[in-house]
Order: C-alpha cells, then structure tokens, then sequence
C-alpha cells in the first residue's frame, strides 16, 4: 500500500498534516475555506478579539526581512482579528459544515487584561458552533503581550496552567496551547499546559523583534508616522529555534505537538516530524508564495515517505530526539580535519574567515588554490561553511 498523509491530532482527524497558522492567512473564513480546497489538512483561525474596539491594526504593519532579494521571514506588529466573535461563530459553523473532514481550530484570545469570564464565554461559544478545537494563544510576542496576554500568559507556569483549566473545563474539544520559545524552562510550560488537561501543545510563535531602523530619519521600521513598535519575525530565519523548541516540549510531554516555524518546503516538514512535530502550521511560506504551495509539501512529504518505508506519519513523529544530546554527551575521542578539492575557485573566503575566526590553517598556493595546514586545523568546520562551491571542502575523521 502507498503512504497515507493522513493524521489524528489530538481526536481530529485531517487528510494531511498540514495546517494554516494562526495569522494572516486566516483572516477570514472565506480564505480558509479557499485553503481547503487547494488541499489543506486544517487551519487556525485568525486569534479572536472579545472585543473588536481593542484591535484596530495601524498600517503598514507587515515588512520583509530580507538579505538582498531573498525574504528571510516577515515581521509584523498585527492584532486579533477585525471581526466580532458573533461573526466569527456563525462562519465557523459553516465552515464545518462544508468541510467535517478538516480540522477547524479557533484561536484565542485578545483582551486588554485577563478575564475569566471571557475565556469560558468563548470556549462554550465556539464548541457549540462545532468547532474541532481550541488553540490557546499564549505566544503573541508584541502587542497582545503588552495588554497582558500572548506571551505575557505563556511565560508563567502558574498563569499557562490556569488559563488553560478555564478553556478545558468548559469545553469536550480539544485544547492545545500556544507556547512562546523565548522563555525561561519552556518544557515546565508545556507540562503546566498538560495538568490543566491540554490535549496537545503548539509551538512556537513569532519572535520579539526590531525589524530595522531607518538610518537617514532614525525611524523605527515599520513607520508609522515616524514612529514604531517592537514586531513579531516569523519565517525561515526562525526556523532553528522553532525546531530546537519542539524537540524540547515533545521531550517533555506526551501529548502531540504542532509544529510552526520556518515551514517552507516538504523537507522542512520532515524535519519539524522528527523532532517530534505531528502536525505542521504554516504562515510566512503562505504569505510569500500563496496557498498553493500544499501541493508541493505534500507530493514531497509522500516521496520522501515511500523512499523510507513509512506508511504513516506516525512512524517517524520524534524518530531524531534520541540522538538529541546535552553537550557533554558528544564525543570527543576524534577531530575533523578539512580539506579541499580541484573544484576550488580561489576566493580565499575560507582564507579570511580561518584567519579572522579560527586557527589561520589555509592559505592559497600559486595557483590559487586552497591549502590546508592539517597541524594547525582545529576542525570547527567553519570553512565548509563559508565555501561558496557546495562540495569542495570535505571534513575527515582523525581519531584524538
């Protein structure tokens, strides 16, 4: 039989595991509806607003970060959706009345402060309306931690796990929590997140950030009116934190895990899979190249499955945490010793960076070519880094 991309997360069933985040992309239900139908496993609704007053949105909001042409990842200062929750509900009934085989989360919650009432208000709203889930949003790194939520609530175990009761006790569906990565003991709040009975975690949001500063008129970017605030960075450049902060909760915990973070090709999946992801939520590739990118992700994830003999996503869910290790784990019984082949070009940028950042073991012959003095190599590696022709500098075992 082939592979099936097919998952249950959390008691939701999916034709894939590919999700929309919690973001742009989800701004209304007219968008996800059009998600589904180019193939989407599932989505997360844009983060409610129990109060629509406290979410006017300034513009420009959303910028690139770039080096050069290439888009590295977004920054955005954005709040909660512009709709009210009345709105909300009657288009989440519909949605999954169209679509009962995608999985339908609804993220909450923006306020200005933190109000049980609201939470448990929401929750019996939207489980009535049939959605398949909730999505706690305990993550948001900018505006809605500064009016006491997102990020603010996800930093304490104390407030993760009783925010999380409020949601879970009024409510059969399923809660998954949103946690930030830029956190002390991010594990301590993924198991706070599992006493107060979340079925799964999500992880992580964007990341707190300058996106830049205007260096004629000293204006923070985004500008508006001269002035700016401190904004989320999402996309690839976030990808290694992302990664390294689901391994930790999935480490932790036995409840699933989502994986968001720099998701932009099939390969990147399987990454977040291995660290322990089983469902994966995407923004920032969606906002760049559009919804029809699922096609790739899952033709990708499917050839990649067959080649390796998975017939199931749940065959390798967390197959790479056992070779996950604290640093005095590695071994230190052989060193690397690099060398470079004909195909060197003679840029001599390995030269300058072994020179300025390591151990001055490279320099170029008559014919430009690079030499590598094997006594003085420490074998960090940088220079393979650095080369610029994919190949070229190999790194060998010597033993100690």
């Amino acid at each position: 039989m082939p592979p099936s991309l097919a998952v249950n997360f959390a008691g939701v069933c999916m034709p894939n595991p590919f999700m929309l985040a919690s973001a742009p992309p989800t701004t209304t239900t007219e968008m996800v509806d059009r998600c589904f139908r180019q193939g989407w496993g599932g989505a997360v609704l844009k983060t409610l607003t129990y109060q629509v007053s406290l979410s006017s949105n300034v513009t420009p909001r959303i910028a690139a970060y770039k080096d050069g042409d290439e888009i590295l990842g977004f920054t955005n200062c954005e709040l909660g959706t512009p709709h009210t929750i009345e709105e909300w509900a009657e288009d989440t009934y519909k949605l999954k009345k169209k679509w009962p085989d995608r999985g339908v989360f609804v993220s909450l919650l923006h306020t200005e402060g933190l109000f049980e009432n609201q939470w448990r208000e929401v929750a019996r709203m939207f489980t009535e309306a049939g959605a398949d889930g909730f999505e706690l949003n305990f993550s948001c790194s900018h505006g809605m931690a500064e009016a006491g939520g997102g990020a603010s609530i996800g930093s304490s175990d104390e407030l993760v796990e009783k925010v999380a009761s409020w949601v879970v006790t009024e409510t059969s569906k399923p809660v998954m929590t949103k946690l930030p990565a830029m956190v002390n003991d991010l594990p301590g709040k993924a198991k706070a997140a599992q006493r107060a009975g979340a079925a799964a975690v999500s992880t992580i949001n964007t990341l707190n950030s300058l996106p830049g500063i205007d260096i004629r008129t000293f204006s923070p970017l985004n500008s508006v009116d001269g002035l700016g605030a401190f904004q989320g960075l999402s996309g690839r450049a976030i990808k290694p934190v992302a990664l390294r902060s689901v391994a930790q909760v999935a480490s932790a915990v036995n409840i699933p895990i989502s994986g968001i973070g720099g998701i932009y090709k099939w390969q990147d999946a399987v990454e977040f899979i291995l660290a322990g992801a089983s469902s994966l939520q995407i923004c920032s590739a969606v906002m760049e190249y559009g919804y029809r990118i699922i096609g790739d992700l899952c033709a990708g994830l499917l050839n990649y499955m067959e080649e390796m003999g998975f017939s199931g996503i749940g065959d390798f869910v967390g197959k790479a945490l056992p070779n996950i290790k604290k640093h005095h784990d590695l071994s230190r019984s052989y060193r690397v010793k690099a060398s470079a082949d004909d195909s060197c070009v003679g840029c001599g940028r390995c030269v300058a960076s072994c020179a300025d950042s390591g151990y001055k073991a490279i320099s170029l012959d008559e014919a430009r070519k690079a030499v590598f003095d094997s006594e003085s190599c420490d074998g960090c590696g940088l220079c393979s880094h650095v080369c610029p022709v994919r190949g070229c500098i190999t790194l060998r075992k010597e033993a100690v």
